[in-house]
């Protein structure tokens, strides 16, 4: 049985990458994905449903299996971005297998990544051989996560780049992620097919 693919709307190249490989790491590690970067959240809630008619035809002219659209909820209701862009499409007929997903993650992204503390550790170890022995107890609280990620990583002399976001979400531990970020297993359940 051949690997899932993917259509997955982000708002930036970071969250391409972290997205990506979240969910290769639940479904499987040779699904297809095929990104769309939007270049923030406005640009996202705008041309999302374009991105979606083009994943009609990105596998060899066929559909994806799946598309994902995943936007930072940046302290507004995750339930209600996810209604409205869903509303956006209500009378839209998509071939796509296994249907459109729309996710908010609870104010951004990398409050996935602030919950792998051993993750955060193992990386700043290779790259600097300095230890990182915490984050912050509840990332998923953090209304800007992202100042404190960055924060976090330059103090301990690694900038914050997407290879160390991919690198971090190659190894948090996805068990210590659903408890720290409850929205996390809401995503985990919807691409892990």
């Amino acid at each position: 049985m051949s690997a899932n693919s993917y259509g997955i709307v982000v708002e930036g190249g970071f969250d391409s990458d972290v997205y990506s490989t979240m969910i290769r790491r639940l479904a499987r590690p040779d699904a297809r994905i095929h990104p769309r970067s939007c270049g923030g959240r406005p640009n996202l809630l705008r041309k999302f449903p374009s991105h979606l008619e083009g994943f009609k035809f990105v596998e060899a002219g066929r559909p994806v299996d799946m598309a994902v659209v995943i936007v930072d909820a940046d302290g507004k209701d995750p339930d209600e971005l996810e209604r409205s862009m869903r509303s956006r499409i209500a009378n839209r007929k998509y071939p796509f297998r296994l249907g459109v997903q729309f996710h908010a993650v609870q104010n951004a992204m990398e409050a996935w990544l602030l919950s792998g503390v051993e993750a955060i550790a193992r990386v700043v170890q290779s790259r600097t051989g300095r230890v990182v022995t915490s984050t912050h107890g509840s990332p998923q609280l953090l209304l800007h996560p992202k100042p404190f990620f960055r924060k976090l990583l330059i103090d301990h002399g690694i900038d914050y780049t997407s290879a160390v976001a991919t690198e971090i979400a190659q190894h948090v531990d996805l068990q210590v992620l659903s408890e720290k970020c409850s929205r996390f297993t809401v995503f985990a359940r919807a691409v892990d097919c």
